[in-house]
């Protein structure tokens, strides 16, 4: 049939990242809220009450790799598990021979209903435009997460 379409179907450019950026007055708080960043991009983490705890202990030799061990923890328990995180997480972090974090999450099971949607879900965590620097009096942790 005649028209004035330009063609069937198109495809377009489209990036599939997103950039997070995430500060804190220490680094403890930076890694505190990347994961809040995170979870945000998929629920209101302010409607999650903090009813269950999860333990989390993860090292790596530089604060880059631990920083996508985090992101990439926190995915898996969301995948694996629904778990849906609450504002509240006690972190730890520190450095041995390895940088690590102690961390216990609260949450619950994610429910839809309550938690809501916020229109992406995060499939994985990357190195790519990753940043971990003091500025000042405040730390800012950059990452991207394919979606």
């Amino acid at each position: 049939m005649k028209c004035g379409k330009p063609v069937d179907y198109r495809y377009g450019e489209h990036t599939a990242d997103v950039l997070i950026q995430a500060y804190g007055c220490t680094l403890e708080e930076a890694f505190k809220n990347a994961a809040i960043a995170l979870a945000e991009l998929t629920y209101h983490t302010e409607k999650v009450e903090p009813r269950y705890a999860k333990e989390i202990t993860i090292d790596y030799n530089d604060l880059e790799g631990l920083l996508f061990r985090w992101i990439d923890e926190l995915l898996f328990l969301f995948d694996t598990e629904k778990f849906a995180i609450s504002r509240e997480i006690v972190l730890n972090l520190g450095k041995n021979d390895v940088y690590y974090i102690k961390a216990v999450l609260y949450g619950e099971p994610y429910d839809i209903e309550k938690h809501g949607f916020t229109g992406l879900i995060v499939k994985a965590m990357t190195f790519h435009m990753m940043e971990i620097r003091q500025i000042d009096d405040y730390w800012m942790l950059q990452y991207v997460v394919d979606v």
